[in-house]
């Protein structure tokens, strides 16, 4: 969370001399936040730049803003790509990408695994939602959303990070006996599977290119319940020394 920002507004160029807002966020401004010219707004344009920014002319349909000194915001780390298998419902689909967005997920990956019945999703549709999440909850960097591959391609690609998969063969209590050691980490790739879960084929296939088996509790999660989960347990766990 920014200090001192208690609403936060997107815009795609933060680099000119003057800024233009257009649509429902203008109304969201000047009616709800009865903002007026000479008042003072956030910007971000989510790849982590903010800059306090004054309105120099309020029309119905647009805000025109000159921004101020422009501030990058570092990083909070570790970072996090959720791959999730995609799932059958897109209502699911999105409550799981704005809310891994608040909990500050680098990027989301859709895969497609053995057991998910849909292949297809609106992608513009996610874009949006992890971008309106961002802005919620105060963050200056928009999660990417890359586009959908096959968990065979995705598990056994070169990737340089921690790689943590939700699977047990049997559910244990003490789960944290399942978690490698995270602090000091930087990256971590955690993957979640669809409503029935990963095969026996797909686990065995991501241990062996380096994914560890992690635990998330004795009970059976929801997968987008499961995805909120993962990126909370490596939240607490690599703040662990």
């Amino acid at each position: 969370m920014l200090e001192g920002v208690n609403a936060l507004f997107y815009t795609s160029d933060l680099s000119s001399n003057e800024c233009v807002i257009e649509g429902q966020e203008v109304k969201h401004i000047t009616k709800v936040l009865r903002k007026q010219e000479g008042d003072a707004i956030f910007l971000t344009d989510g790849k982590g730049n903010i800059a306090q920014t004054t309105i120099r002319k309020v029309g119905k349909q647009q805000l025109v803003l000159e921004p101020k000194e422009v501030t990058k915001v570092p990083r909070i780390e570790p970072q996090v790509t959720l791959a999730f298998s995609v799932l059958k419902q897109p209502s699911r689909m999105e409550w799981m990408v704005e809310k891994a967005t608040e909990f500050g997920v680098r990027a989301f990956q859709p895969l497609l695994s053995a057991h998910c019945i849909r292949s297809h999703f609106n992608a513009k549709r996610l874009e949006s939602v992890a971008l309106s999440a961002m802005k919620q909850s105060l963050q200056c960097y928009c999660p990417e959303i890359y586009p959908v591959q096959s968990f065979e391609s995705f598990v056994t690609s070169d990737l340089d990070s921690i790689r943590l998969m939700a699977y047990t063969p049997e559910r244990k209590k003490s789960f944290q006996s399942t978690w490698p050691a995270l602090s000091n980490t930087n990256e971590i790739i955690a993957i979640i599977g669809p409503e029935g879960g990963f095969t026996k084929d797909e686990a065995k296939l991501a241990s062996d290119n380096g994914f560890s088996w992690v635990s998330l509790g004795p009970n059976r999660l929801r997968a987008e319940s499961a995805s909120l989960a993962i990126v909370q347990q490596i939240n607490v766990f690599s703040k662990l020394s």
